[in-house]
């Protein structure tokens, strides 16, 4: 058993008071895997314990799941894992709740989900695939993602690479677009939380793992240099950080604010270095922003 261990999303509906402990993961593993000593831990915050693992009454909880999320390819694989596992547990004498295997098929013409028989009951889905998402050929729906990278998901450096690309992407859309609708003369300021809130759709703001959420700011740090450097390169003296408040943008006049335009636009987060971690510096402790649950 680990501690601490929490789930990517807890999902609930409300009507029912049903609650499912989601966790994704980018391959399959088996029992004697690091990744099991997270899985025994999810299967028991899924049984009996799940009140009490969310903060509610007992009587809050009328069912509760363990839902696991792969590509199809470990579908099949890791369901006997789950099984073992769950037993494995039962013999110490430790309550541990059902779980369902989810996975993810992705075709030329659309993405769908793959449910099984407990999950197709629980969640009130059709057995076998069902289509959420079309795509178009030779495209990758991972930028579509609300979350395009995320260091607590075990990925390739490859992947690493393209999902980081994604991310510094939007933020530099997210960028793009505040100061493409500012009314000059004014000052534009962002925080890294208000930039990977806009470029996760929200999501950021829920994040609870705190050193994840401190790794995503040193990211949104590193772009923000970069692209600071790009501006004022441009644009002298238009763009510079302010500790206790974020990266302020001045825009004096139309033109400025063209040419700051024309500056982020042309950037290329291809220039990124997207292999190196980012290191903990002080601006973690001289940045407004804290804790991703502070985020707005």
């Amino acid at each position: 058993m680990r501690d601490g261990v929490r789930p990517d999303a807890v999902l609930t509906r409300e009507s029912d008071r049903k609650f499912a402990f989601a966790e994704c993961k980018a391959r399959s593993f088996g029992p004697t895997s690091s990744t099991a000593e997270q899985a025994r831990s999810l299967l028991v915050v899924a049984g009996p314990r799940a009140a009490e693992v969310l903060g509610l009454a007992s009587g809050q909880v009328a069912d509760s799941l363990l839902a696991f999320v792969v590509p199809e390819a470990g579908r099949e694989l890791l369901a006997p894992t789950l099984v073992s596992l769950g037993k494995e547990l039962d013999e110490k004498r430790m309550s541990v709740g059902r779980f369902s295997v989810l996975s993810l098929v992705l075709t030329d013409t659309d993405v769908s989900i793959m449910t099984d028989e407990l999950g197709s009951s629980f969640f009130g889905l059709p057995s076998g695939a069902s289509p959420f998402m079309e795509r178009e050929p030779d495209t990758d729906p991972r930028p579509l993602y609300f979350i395009p990278y995320d260091p607590d998901i075990g990925q390739s450096e490859e992947e690493k690479v393209f999902c980081k690309r994604v991310l510094f992407e939007r933020m530099q859309s997210t960028v793009v677009a505040a100061v493409g609708h500012a009314n000059p003369p004014m000052d534009v300021v962002f925080a890294s939380q208000k930039i990977l809130n806009s470029s996760m759709f929200g999501v950021y703001g829920q994040w609870e793992n705190r050193d994840s959420a401190r790794h995503m700011r040193q990211l949104c740090r590193h772009f923000m240099g970069e692209i600071m450097q790009a501006v004022n390169k441009e644009v002298p003296n238009t763009m510079l950080f302010e500790p206790g408040k974020g990266w302020k943008v001045t825009l004096g006049s139309p033109q400025q604010q063209d040419n700051v335009l024309d500056a982020m636009s042309h950037f290329s987060c291809d220039r990124l270095d997207l292999r190196t971690q980012p290191d903990h510096t002080l601006l973690d402790a001289l940045e407004d922003d804290g804790p991703a649950s502070g985020a707005g």
